[in-house]
């Protein structure tokens, strides 16, 4: 896991806002330190050299993650194999 960044505030419904440092996919899961599941990212806008995410929370109160570090997978990289010639 990649600490990414730290949830800044609670949105309207379930949503909250973090400021990161390398914006994870669209899609993707957050953790937090303890590698539970705080939500999904649904949205990353703000300048390229310092973005901000929307994270739908899942199973919490969004003001109680206020101030929490948040984490994601690294990214996979697709690997090529070669295959034998017959």
């Amino acid at each position: 896991m990649k600490k990414i960044g730290q949830i800044l505030h609670a949105g309207p419904g379930n949503k909250a806002i973090a400021k990161v440092e390398v914006p994870p996919d669209l899609g993707a899961t957050v953790f937090d330190i303890r590698k539970k599941p705080i939500g999904m990212v649904l949205d990353v806008f703000g300048p390229v050299s310092s973005p901000y995410i929307e994270v739908e929370v899942k199973g919490h109160d969004p003001k109680k993650v206020v101030n929490y570090q948040i984490f994601a997978l690294p990214k996979s990289k697709h690997i090529k194999v070669k295959r034998k010639k017959k």
